[in-house]
């Protein structure tokens, strides 16, 4: 019998040459795709190349365009001609793609890091490069959200402020919504001053979610974010995390690592 916690399970794989993180068991068993993708691409030739799919890195819209259409190609999603994404402002502001949208461009100008959506193949992305990337679903409801949270969204509560709107719009119960937090800076790395941890543990208290090494400072938006959804009754067996740091690993976007660079994607589809 299969545990809660393994039907997130996001498995590290190359859909038909695309590195991606992918939850089969909620595809296969729910129709339900959760999809995390990395900084690299493979071109027809097998080289790689990078994968960035944000139209505001200063990358032509061409082939941004070109790297989502791939990743709709890649996961086999014939229907399906777009991926949809809003423009990210680090608040708290929730879009919800309903059937009374018009949606002429994947490209949606209204500011929001977060969508979500019951509509079936209406595929949902946040981006980012060392942000937290958090997939959202309600498995009875067929409800998805796509989270886009650094440290501005983690302390505005944001996830915590998706759980309680699926509650309320769409009647969605916490035993039924399941999490996984794709890769993002890790506490190993995200190095923050004074200031900035003054405002969590003022908000927050004090807890295992800060380090000190060297005098320097170290804070885990993960665990943060994970306090606020327990706080929101999500159990910890229906949160899943790839574990991964985007400034460790060069398979990822990292905008401390590198200030000039792509994004990677959180994407969500109910099929």
């Amino acid at each position: 019998m299969i545990g809660k916690f393994e039907m997130i399970d996001m498995e590290n794989i190359s859909a038909h040459n695309l590195p991606v993180y992918l939850s089969n068991y909620l595809k296969n068993n729910h129709g339900i795709i959760f999809c995390f993708t990395t900084s690299k691409g493979v071109q027809d030739n097998g080289e790689s190349d990078p994968f960035n799919i944000d139209y505001h890195t200063g990358e032509s819209e061409e082939n941004v365009r070109k790297n989502r259409e791939t990743i709709l190609k890649k996961l086999e999603l014939k229907k399906n001609r777009k991926i949809y994404s809003a423009k990210q402002v680090h608040g708290t502001n929730i879009l919800n793609i309903n059937k009374n949208m018009k949606l002429e461009s994947d490209n949606i100008m209204e500011e929001a890091d977060c969508l979500i959506t019951d509509l079936k193949n209406i595929p949902i992305m946040v981006m980012g490069a060392d942000c937290n990337l958090i997939l959202m679903t309600d498995i009875d409801n067929k409800v998805i959200a796509a989270v886009h949270a650094g440290w501005r969204g983690t302390l505005k509560e944001l996830p915590a402020k998706v759980i309680s709107y699926m509650k309320i719009n769409f009647g969605s119960k916490s035993k039924d919504i399941f999490i996984a937090f794709g890769p993002s800076i890790r506490k190993c790395c995200y190095k923050i001053d004074s200031n900035i941890l003054k405002k969590f543990t003022d908000k927050f208290g004090l807890g295992s979610f800060f380090a000190r090494k060297n005098n320097d400072i170290y804070l885990d938006l993960v665990d943060l974010n994970r306090i606020q959804l327990g706080k929101s009754g999500i159990s910890e067996e229906n949160i899943y995390d790839c574990g991964k740091c985007t400034y460790c690993n060069e398979n990822f976007f990292s905008y401390r690592r590198n200030k000039e660079t792509g994004r990677q994607a959180g994407i969500a589809i109910i099929r």
